[in-house]
C-alpha cells in the first residue's frame, strides 16, 4: 500500500469505513424493523451515533495517512478521476431516489405500498447513497489502477 497515491490511500480508507459502518447501520436498523421499534427517534438516533462514529474513523485514517505519507498536490488526473467517477455516482443516486419515487407513486397506486412510512422512505434513500458512494470510491480505485 505504500505504492499508491495519497488519493487512492484516502479512497480506500473511505470505501472500508463506509461498508463496516453501513452495514452496521443497515444491520442495526434492520433488527429494530423486526422488533417493530424502528420509530423515528430511534432512527435518528441510530443515525447520529453510525454518522459520529464514521467521522471519527474517518479523521483518524486520514490523520494516519497524512502523518505517514505526506499528501500530493492534486493534479489534472486526479480532478478528472474525480469527476468522471463523481459522475457516475451521481447517476447512481439518482437512479436510486427515482426508483424510491416510482416504488411509493406504484406502491400507492396499487395499495400495496412499500415505503410509505417516513422512516422507510428515509432508509430507502440513505440506502441509495451509500450504494452511489461506494460506486463512486470503486470506481475511483479502478480508474486509478487503470492509469487513467
Amino acid at each position: 500500500m505504500s505504492n499508491l497515491s495519497f488519493y487512492e490511500k484516502s479512497t480506500w480508507g473511505t470505501l472500508v469505513a463506509l461498508l463496516v459502518i453501513g452495514a452496521l447501520y443497515f444491520r442495526s436498523s434492520w433488527q429494530l424493523w423486526h422488533q417493530e421499534a424502528l420509530a423515528p427517534e430511534a432512527a435518528f438516533g441510530l443515525l447520529i451515533g453510525y454518522t459520529v462514529l464514521l467521522i471519527i474513523v474517518l479523521v483518524a485514517y486520514h490523520v494516519l495517512v497524512a502523518v505517514m505519507s505526506r499528501p500530493e498536490a492534486e493534479d489534472e488526473r486526479d480532478r478528472l478521476i474525480q469527476w468522471r467517477a463523481g459522475n457516475i455516482g451521481g447517476l447512481v443516486l439518482s437512479f436510486g431516489v427515482f426508483t424510491v419515487i416510482l416504488n411509493i407513486l406504484i406502491g400507492n397506486w396499487l395499495g400495496q405500498p412499500l415505503f410509505l412510512s417516513p422512516v422507510g422512505i428515509a432508509h430507502a434513500l440513505l440506502l441509495a447513497m451509500l450504494i452511489a458512494t461506494v460506486v463512486e470510491m470503486v470506481l475511483k480505485l479502478v480508474l486509478y489502477r487503470r492509469g487513467f
